[in-house]
């Protein structure tokens, strides 16, 4: 067989994808070092500044906001069924609204660059958006339509509305095609799926993000005479970011009360989220750097080199994370952490513990304890030097063994 036919097509869709921020540009780079013998293109969405290349497509928000309004026709109470009557006249101009958001644009694009049967399209932030899309495209090209993997990352997929993503999901659940796969990225997520609505979903899809699984720091890296803890990303409730003042408050009275502690909060955010009122106001007695405790403001906008490289000069990651919402949905900055031989100091509860309880992790609860947990580490680092090092081997493992690869191997010798 000729390399020529040895090689598949991939397409990657990623809807979110507009700029270097967060994990969405990520995820294209590590499905193609997962894939590397596949073709891969990808799409985008509407607003994609072009900073990866050429798109194959971008996808528009119109076609998001008909496929929202057609989910309240089929599914909503009397009220959300007129209300969404008045918008999809006001917006679409008709009561005719598409069978889902970009099923037919996919189907477009598939044609273009001719994938058929033995191709591929993944999705790797799903949702019933793209879920629907999947099964109109399949409709659509029938038998040689490609094999379609979704990875969902939360509970809500993409739809707030409880009652209705419980019917969305449903009617999609009782006539979901055979080429039609999914995934979630943690374990826990995928047992929720599996118990509360019989969904065929396998866990364990991890894609690696900003910082590279298969590199070992260098140990003896000489960073700053304070032990640094890094906050990262930008500031949102869920992720605990306004806990951060009264856990570090907490900690200058340990560093009162206790041995000095010489310890630096490298904390992302803008300007303004440390100004007086912003969600880190509190911490502006510690910006000026008299104090055994200071606090190092960062730019949340920098390119992934630049974070990348934050990133190796901290010494461990702080994630005060909501647990309600992190229980099942997983963290980029985990697999970052892990991968980087990073201690983790996280919330008791949260999701991702396959890779947490290797001796690299800490967990807390109240603010009290998130501070105990950071004294801890900051005390005596090199008792979890041991631990980091094997949940980065772990988490080499996991990401050689993605559920994924079982099918591809299926799918090289045809449906």
């Amino acid at each position: 067989m000729s390399e020529a036919r040895d090689r598949r097509k991939l397409l990657i869709v990623e809807r979110k994808l507009e700029h270097n921020r967060g994990h969405h540009h990520t995820q294209i780079s590590a499905l193609k070092m997962l894939l590397p013998n596949f073709d891969a293109n990808f799409v985008a969405g509407e607003a994609y500044d072009g900073f990866l290349g050429a798109a194959a497509g971008k996808l528009s928000a119109k076609s998001i906001k008909m496929a929202r309004l057609r989910s309240r026709l089929q599914h909503g109470t009397a009220f959300q069924r007129l209300g969404a009557l008045f918008g999809s006249v006001k917006l679409a101009h008709s009561v005719r609204l598409p069978l889902s958001a970009f099923g037919t644009s996919l189907v477009t694009i598939c044609r273009q660059l001719q994938l058929g049967a033995t191709d591929l399209i993944i999705v790797p932030t799903a949702d019933l958006d793209s879920l629907e899309s999947g099964v109109e495209l399949t409709t659509i090209l029938g038998d040689n339509a490609p094999r379609i993997c979704l990875r969902f990352l939360n509970t809500e997929l993409g739809d707030r509305d409880e009652r209705i993503r419980a019917k969305r999901l449903g009617a999609i659940l009782k006539r979901l095609p055979a080429n039609v796969f999914l995934f979630t990225e943690t374990d826990e997520l995928a047992g929720y799926f599996r118990n509360h609505v019989k969904m065929p979903v396998e866990g364990g899809f991890y894609l690696p993000c900003s910082v590279p699984a298969a590199v070992v720091p260098d140990a003896q890296v000489n960073r700053e005479p304070r032990f640094r803890i890094g906050v990262f990303g930008e500031p949102r409730p869920e992720k605990g970011s306004q806990r951060l003042a009264n856990i570090v408050a907490a900690l200058a009275e340990l560093a009162v009360t206790g041995s000095p502690l010489l310890i630096d909060f490298v904390i992302q955010g803008s300007a303004a989220d440390f100004r007086e009122g912003g969600i880190y106001g509190d911490l502006r007695g510690f910006l000026d750097g008299e104090q055994n405790i200071i606090v190092s403001p960062q730019d949340n906008r920098i390119s992934p080199e630049e974070f990348e490289k934050l990133f190796h000069s901290v010494d461990a990651v702080l994630l005060p994370y909501e647990r309600a919402i992190y229980c099942l949905q997983g963290s980029g900055v985990v697999q970052d952490a892990v991968a980087g031989y990073k201690p983790v100091i996280h919330t008791r509860g949260m999701s991702m513990m396959a890779l947490l309880t290797h001796g690299n992790g800490v967990p807390a609860t109240t603010d009290r304890e998130f501070a105990e947990a950071i004294a801890v580490v900051a005390t005596d680092p090199l008792r979890f030097q041991q631990g980091t090092a094997r949940a980065a081997a772990y988490f080499q493992d996991a990401l050689a063994a993605n559920p994924l690869l079982p099918l591809l191997g299926a799918s090289l010798q045809g449906r």
